[in-house]
C-alpha cells in the first residue's frame, strides 16, 4: 500500500521578498516551487479555498508568440475537466504577469514517494496508472495532448493519483510550438516523435505512461539518465532497458514503448490491462493478442476467477459534486476509444477492477478513488507537494454524524451505471442489506439479508453474494457523507460469472456520496450510482 513516509512531499515555501502579496485578486500563502518559465504559489480565495496559482516570468511576456501561445493553452486547460485531473480554476494571460489557477492537490508527488519508499507494489502500479489512464482519456477528449506526462507531475492525493501542469499542453491539431524547433517534454518521458520535433499526437502521452509505469514499478527510467542529447539518442535509436521490470507489467511497458506510435496501445487496452478485464468483457474492437509473455495453462483461463479479485463493489464512479469554482463539474463521462491499435501480450485472467464495478456499500474499490484501507485516516499524512488541486476530503474535519442518520436502515432500491472493460453495465440488487449508524461515527453495514449484487454482462451474468458485517469510520459535512477506512474482516463475497464462483475477502478505499435523509428515508447517490433506504427504527 503507498504510505509515503515523512518528508517525501516539499514544504511551502516563504514568499521571497519581491514576491507580490496577491495576484489576480488571490492572496499568495507562500512558494510551491520556480522553474524555468515560472513560480508556483500556495494561494487562497476569500472564502479560504487553496490553489495552486503560476505565474509566468516576466522576461516571457514580452514575446507576442509566447503570450498567444498562453492564452491558447489556458483556454485549452479550460475545457478538460476528469476525476483525475486538477481543475483550471482561473486564468489571465492578458495580465501584465500572465497567471493561472488551478486545485491545489495536498499529496506528494509519484517521483517524491518512490525516492522516499522505493518502487511501488503491484496493487499500488496499478492504481495509479489506471488512475492516470483515466486522466488521459478526459484530455484526450477535449482534443488535448498533455505532452510532458512524468512523475513528478503526477501527485498521489487521498483520493487517488492525479495528473497536474497543463502548462504545455497543447491542442492535437496544432503545430504552432513544433515550428519553433522547440522539444517539449522531459527527455527520459518524451516519445521518439516528440524529440524528432513532430506534431505530438495522443500516442505520445501512452508513450509517457508507460514509462511512468516502468518508474513506479522499479525507480527506473526506460531510457536511463545522464546527458540530454545521449537520453534523446536512446529514445529514438534503442530499445528500453526493461530489465528491472516485474514480468506481470513488462507486456504494457514493451507496448506503450514501442516506436510507432500506431503501435501503442490505446487508453482502453491500458485500462483493461491494470484493471485485469477478461477478455469477454472487452470491446469489440480491442484487440489483445499473444506475445513473448506466454500465461499458464491456469492464467490461460479467460474464465478464472482469482482469490485476489478487486471487487469490493462501492465506488468506480463514487465521486462526489466538488466546488470547481467557474468550471463545470469534474468528469465527462465515459469517452470513445482512440482509434489506435496496440497489442498488449498478457495472461488473460478475471478481477472486477476499481474502474470496473460500482458503488454498493459504504467502502470503495481502492483502485477507483484512493489508497486501500491501511492509509491512515484523513489520507496521506505528508507535507503537500508542488502543484494542484484540493478536494473535500483533503480537508481535515472532525468525526461527527448526522443525527438524522443515527439508526438503522433497510436497502430497498440500488442502481448504478458503471464501465466494465469496454462496457457499460447496469448494476441492481442488494435488497435487504442493512446500514446501521451509530453516534460515534461508526457505520455497520449488514449482509447476510441482503440479496446478491446482479449485473448482465456481455460474458453472462455477474453476481456477488456478501455474508457478515463491515465496519466503516465515517462522517458527515454539507450533505456528503465521507468514509476514511473500512474493516472487511468479517466480511465474504462469493462471486459468480456464468459456471465459474470463486470466494474471497474484499478490500476497501476512501469514497464519498451526497445523500439527503428524513425521518423515514435515507438516499445515497454519487455519478452512475443511488440507493434508497427505509428506516428500522
Amino acid at each position: 500500500m503507498i504510505v509515503p513516509g515523512s518528508g517525501a512531499a516539499p514544504q511551502i515555501h516563504p514568499l521571497d521578498p519581491n514576491d507580490p502579496q496577491e495576484l489576480g485578486g488571490y492572496q499568495l500563502l507562500g512558494r510551491i516551487g520556480a522553474g524555468g518559465m515560472g513560480v508556483v504559489y500556495l494561494a487562497q480565495t476569500r472564502t479560504g479555498r487553496k490553489l495552486a496559482m503560476k505565474a509566468i516570468l516576466k522576461e516571457y511576456v514580452q514575446d507576442p508568440e509566447f503570450r498567444t501561445r498562453f492564452r491558447r493553452e489556458a483556454a485549452a486547460a479550460m475545457k478538460v475537466r476528469g476525476r483525475h485531473l486538477a481543475t483550471l480554476i482561473d486564468a489571465d494571460p492578458d495580465a501584465d504577469q500572465p497567471w493561472l489557477a488551478v486545485e491545489y492537490v495536498e499529496g506528494p508527488s509519484l517521483t517524491a514517494v518512490v525516492q522516499a519508499n522505493g518502487p511501488l507494489a503491484e496493487p499500488d502500479v496499478r492504481r495509479v496508472v489506471a488512475g492516470v489512464a483515466e486522466a488521459l482519456r478526459s484530455v484526450h477528449q477535449s482534443g488535448i495532448v498533455h505532452r510532458d506526462l512524468k512523475p513528478s507531475n503526477i501527485l498521489l492525493g487521498q483520493e487517488g493519483p492525479f495528473v497536474i501542469d497543463f502548462g504545455i499542453a497543447q491542442a492535437s491539431d496544432s503545430t504552432s510550438l513544433t515550428r519553433t524547433g522547440l522539444k517539449v517534454g522531459t527527455p527520459s518521458f518524451m516519445a521518439p516523435e516528440q524529440v524528432r520535433g513532430s506534431v505530438s499526437s495522443p500516442a505520445a502521452d501512452i508513450w509517457a505512461l508507460g514509462a511512468v509505469a516502468l518508474y513506479a514499478a522499479t525507480g527506473q527510467r526506460a531510457f536511463g539518465e545522464g546527458d540530454t542529447t545521449v537520453v534523446y539518442y536512446r529514445v529514438v535509436h534503442e530499445e528500453p532497458d526493461l530489465s528491472a521490470c516485474p514480468d506481470w507489467l513488462l507486456p504494457l511497458v514493451r507496448a506503450c514503448l514501442a516506436k510507432d506510435p500506431e503501435a501503442r496501445p490505446d487508453l482502453q487496452e491500458v485500462l483493461d490491462f491494470v484493471n485485469e478485464v477478461p477478455a469477454g468483457f472487452r470491446t469489440a474492437t480491442t484487440k489483445i493478442t499473444p506475445g513473448p509473455a506466454v500465461p499458464s495453462a491456469e492464467d490461460d483461463d479467460a474464465t478464472a476467477l482469482r482469490d485476489d479479485d478487486a471487487t469490493v463493489l462501492k465506488a468506480a464512479a463514487a465521486e462526489p459534486a466538488q466546488d470547481t469554482g467557474s468550471g463545470p463539474d469534474a468528469d465527462p463521462g465515459p469517452t470513445p476509444a482512440n482509434p489506435r491499435r496496440g497489442v498488449l501480450s498478457r495472461p488473460v485472467t478475471w478481477i472486477a477492477a476499481a474502474a470496473a464495478v460500482l458503488v454498493v456499500g459504504a467502502g470503495a474499490t481502492a483502485l477507483a478513488l484512493g489508497w486501500p484501507s491501511g492509509v491512515p485516516e484523513g489520507g496521506p499524512t505528508t507535507p503537500p507537494s508542488a502543484s494542484a488541486s484540493t478536494s473535500p476530503s483533503g480537508e481535515a474535519t472532525a468525526a461527527v454524524i448526522d443525527e438524522c442518520l443515527v439508526g438503522r436502515w433497510r436497502l430497498d432500491e440500488l442502481s448504478g451505471q458503471v464501465p466494465l472493460g469496454g462496457d457499460t453495465v447496469e448494476a441492481t440488487g442488494f435488497e435487504g442489506r442493512v446500514t446501521e449508524f451509530r453516534p460515534d461515527g461508526t457505520e455497520l453495514v449488514h449482509y447476510d439479508e441482503a440479496e446478491p449484487l446482479r449485473a448482465q454482462t456481455s460474458a453472462g451474468e455477474y453476481t456477488e453474494t456478501w455474508s457478515g458485517t463491515a465496519v466503516y469510520p465515517v462522517r458527515t459535512a454539507d450533505d456528503v457523507l465521507t468514509t476514511t477506512g473500512v474493516d472487511f474482516s468479517d466480511v465474504t463475497v462469493v462471486k459468480a460469472l456464468g459456471d465459474e464462483t470463486r470466494e474471497h475477502q474484499p478490500s476497501g478505499g476512501t469514497p464519498q456520496l451526497e445523500y439527503t435523509c428524513d425521518d423515514t428515508t435515507y438516499t445515497e447517490s454519487s455519478a452512475g450510482y443511488e440507493a434508497t433506504y427505509t428506516r428500522l427504527d
